[in-house]
């Protein structure tokens, strides 16, 4: 994952010179627009969405179907805050597999489940950082067109033996018998494995499953109801220092500024991004 990481960084050096100038917002309120398409940003997220994988311990990988905001917060001579609204697709692949999401295939459209992430990113360019102190993500099933008898289950053994996904489903034949498909994945265990420092382990992050939506309370609910997405290491206007001295070499403090999460409609005209999938039903109000 270090060579993604570079490829990132080497990619945010050569845009930041070919993309156009981030709008500033007013000056009482010190965010910096972001355009959702720009390369930089979009190398950016792909970054962002691979530590939230990262992170996770139970589920499937997310994929990234588009960015739908992205806002930044210079930090003075510490690089830039940024806060991340992501729309996402689960695939087919189990987080215990530890694959990039780049890897995995998307789920067949009656099975998918998609939803919304946010997440805060620093990113100092000159001293190579790149972290993710905290996410938050809310999934739905869609509402499915085809019904399918389908289970999943999984077996994790006492000791560091290892993993196994098992997925089945069931299904009517020309005359009348029932067809049975099973497929199983097998991982080694990550119980004694640790994909982090200690030190920069995500401080806040969490993934909430709801359940689907029929049409009708797809209506009558209100957009922000239906993906309840919250990520707040404060609620304080005037904002609160966050300490990542643990990311520098040396004994002095470093603190970084974190305000509350802006709300998305304080975003660029050039958000949302394009969709990798456009269909309306998989993207999140």
């Amino acid at each position: 994952m270090g060579l993604f990481r570079l490829l990132v960084l080497c990619t945010l050096a050569v845009s930041c010179t070919t993309t156009s100038m981030p709008l500033k917002i007013p000056s009482h309120l010190p965010f910096h627009l972001r355009g959702c398409n720009d390369t930089d940003m979009l190398a950016m997220a792909a970054s962002v969405l691979q530590d939230i994988n990262n992170d996770l311990k139970e589920g499937y990988v997310l994929s990234l179907n588009r960015v739908s905001a992205v806002q930044e917060h210079r930090q003075d001579g510490l690089g830039s805050l940024f806060y991340f609204t992501l729309d996402v697709l689960h695939t087919t692949c189990h987080v215990l597999s530890k694959k990039p999401w780049r890897d995995c295939e998307w789920r067949h459209l009656h099975e998918q489940v998609y939803g919304k992430c946010k997440a805060l990113y620093y990113v100092n360019r000159p001293l190579r950082i790149l972290y993710l102190p905290a996410y938050n993500c809310t999934l739905r099933p869609e509402s499915p067109c085809i019904k399918t008898e389908a289970s999943s289950s999984g077996y994790q053994p006492t000791d560091s033996g290892p993993v196994g996904i098992c997925r089945g489903s069931l299904r009517p034949s020309v005359d009348d018998k029932k067809i049975a498909n099973v497929n199983c994945d097998f991982f080694q265990s990550q119980k004694n494995e640790s994909t982090h420092s200690p030190s920069k382990d995500v401080l806040s992050g969490s993934v909430q499953y709801l359940p689907d939506l029929d049409d009708e309370e797809s209506q009558e609910m209100d957009p922000a109801e239906a993906f309840p997405v919250h990520l707040d290491l404060t609620t304080n206007p005037q904002g609160e220092p966050l300490n990542v001295s643990f990311l520098f070499h040396g004994p002095m403090i470093k603190k970084l500024f974190v305000l509350p999460f802006p709300k998305e409609e304080q975003r660029s005209a050039e958000c949302p991004g394009k969709a990798s999938m456009s269909n309306p039903i998989l993207l999140p109000p």
